[in-house]
């Protein structure tokens, strides 16, 4: 399984913005430089955060991103799944999906929980802390 880029810059950009918790909004610029990424895939990236609830966007001069949470209360996890349409590795491990594909469904399930099960373990604290290497 290969994970996109957005997920690798969104983590980053997370890392970012929960070191500078709560006291720092952090311009998109400044997030462009430090991760070096475009604007407009940061844009990109940064909505779909928002749409999940982790994190915020201030407009104006003094705008920029902010996390709606502390670190220690965002998982990984959630993160991930944000970017990755909910880390779907077949269509059978949704929920309510009614699978009638194949005898290997309950691999691809157990695989599903055991990854998501293992991202909500960690949070962004820990990744600013330096426990998560």
């Amino acid at each position: 399984m290969k994970l996109s880029s957005k997920t690798h810059y969104g983590l980053m950009a997370c890392h970012i913005l929960a070191k500078n918790y709560p006291d720092n909004i952090v311009s998109a610029s400044a997030l462009e430089s430090q991760i070096s990424v475009s604007g407009k895939y940061l844009e990109r990236i940064m909505r779909m955060l928002s749409a999940r609830g982790i994190v915020t966007a201030n407009r104006g001069t003094n705008g920029g991103y902010m996390l709606t949470r502390s670190p220690e209360e965002i998982t990984i996890g959630e993160i991930v799944r944000a970017l990755e349409d909910d880390m779907t590795i077949i269509e059978c491990v949704k929920d309510g999906a009614k699978c009638k594909c194949c005898p290997s469904a309950g691999v691809w399930k157990k695989l599903y929980d055991g990854i998501n099960g293992l991202l909500d373990e960690m949070n962004l604290k820990q990744l600013i802390d330096g426990e998560l290497r």
